[in-house]
């Protein structure tokens, strides 16, 4: 569970929870098998924390 940053704060920078799954599972499958992911840290909750800084975004189609 994601605790921080508060699941709240970053659902409304995604817009929906929809889109802020879609967002941080895809970026943590990436960072699964990383060398990019820091020890001790879960793949999902350090692809929240990406999102939350703005490092990922979401690209939403027209």
């Amino acid at each position: 569970m994601i605790t921080k940053p508060p699941i709240d704060e970053l659902t409304e920078k995604a817009g929906d929870k929809y889109s802020l799954c879609c967002v941080v599972a895809k970026r943590a499958k990436e960072l699964n098998n990383s060398p990019e992911l820091p020890q001790n840290f879960k793949p999902i909750t350090y692809a929240a924390g990406e999102f939350d800084d703005g490092i990922t975004e979401i690209n939403r189609k027209k």
